[in-house]
């Protein structure tokens, strides 16, 4: 081998040995115990009761409220199928 090749294999080792190393040390060093969520779980659940609860108002207002002014006759066959009208 040549002196050239001697030297790079030299210098490779502690550069190898600091990429390999230096994220095993930070991670054995400051273990991840676990993100805190319960911040977000709370507010994830109140959002949740408050869309419930805006749900079950709305379909109390449309269980409350006179069928006026709305169409209930069935469509037409050919609009019923997604035809466009003629």
């Amino acid at each position: 081998m040549t002196a050239l090749v001697l030297a790079s294999i030299l210098l490779t080792i502690p550069f190898l040995a600091a990429f390999i190393g230096i994220p095993l040390w930070m991670t054995f060093a400051r273990p991840e115990t676990g993100a805190d969520h319960t911040r977000a779980q709370r507010y994830l659940r109140a959002r949740a009761a408050r869309t419930r609860s805006a749900a079950r108002a709305a379909a109390a207002r449309a269980a409350l409220a006179p069928a006026a002014g709305r169409d209930i006759r069935p469509a037409p066959a050919g609009l019923a199928a997604g035809m466009a009208p003629p």
